[in-house]
């Protein structure tokens, strides 16, 4: 009999890393659950919005804390990098890198079960965070996963980290400081490939702060086709066209 959900995505090695930094992100997260309710409701009053994070003691607040891609986006977002073979894929906002082990081992395995043999080199994710902290436990999580190797993690600011990305991506990832998605998206999308996915995290729960975001995915004469998918705060997927 199957259970309730499916089942991991990932290998065993890294599948125990992704719990245990589940179970540490709900710890931190559940007692600051009234506090962030409180700080939401008078930055809602002063600002005449939800986030939090614009203040520099919002930032201050979030600098050490994982703010995790929930289980079952995360595991979507493995299956949309299979689906579409990626090799190359970026994210904006790593974090503790628990997302990124995801697109770490979607990487791994397109390399390692394609039929031309093309091993280690040949995929790679290129994670960006601004916080030093949260870069070396990312780092650190990576290597107790087994991907490390696949996997770059550049420090600082992400205009100046992935100006230079030297191939085509086939997939990103926007979980970011809601004021970097609409750079890091217009930063990377010359090096987006023709069919590639973007997605982005929270843009319903968020709509109003992501609203630049969305009128560039959602623009008819822009470089994206783009649907928005409810639930857990939204997700926007969002597919690079075809040049003409």
């Amino acid at each position: 009999m199957t259970g309730k959900t499916a089942g991991s995505v990932l290998d065993d090695k890294a599948r125990l890393v992704v719990d245990e930094l589940y179970r540490r992100s709900r710890g931190q997260m559940l007692p600051a659950a009234v506090p962030m309710l409180l700080r939401a409701v008078r930055t809602r009053l002063r600002t005449g919005g939800w986030d939090t994070t614009q203040s520099p003691e919002g930032k201050a607040w979030l600098a050490d804390k994982l703010v995790a891609l929930e289980p079952q986006k995360a595991a979507l977002c493995y299956l949309l990098c299979r689906s579409i073979g990626a090799r190359r894929v970026v994210e904006a906002g790593t974090s503790y890198g628990l997302s990124t082990i995801y697109l770490a081992s979607a990487v791994r395995d397109a390399v390692t079960e394609s039929a031309d043999g093309e091993q280690l080199g040949a995929g790679l994710v290129v994670g960006t965070e601004h916080e030093p902290g949260k870069v070396a436990a990312a780092r650190a999580n990576l290597q107790r996963a087994g991907l490390d190797d696949w996997v770059d993690v550049r420090e600082g600011d992400l205009r100046e980290t992935l100006i230079d990305l030297d191939r085509p991506v086939d997939f990103m990832l926007v979980d970011v400081w809601i004021p970097m998605a609409l750079p890091a998206l217009k930063l990377v999308t010359p090096k987006l490939r023709a069919g590639a996915l973007v997605v982005c995290d929270n843009v319903v729960s968020g709509r109003r702060q992501y609203a630049d975001y969305l009128a560039y995915v959602r623009d008819p004469k822009g470089p994206f086709r783009s649907v928005t998918v409810p639930g857990q705060g939204g997700l926007e997927i969002s597919l690079k066209k075809t040049e003409n």
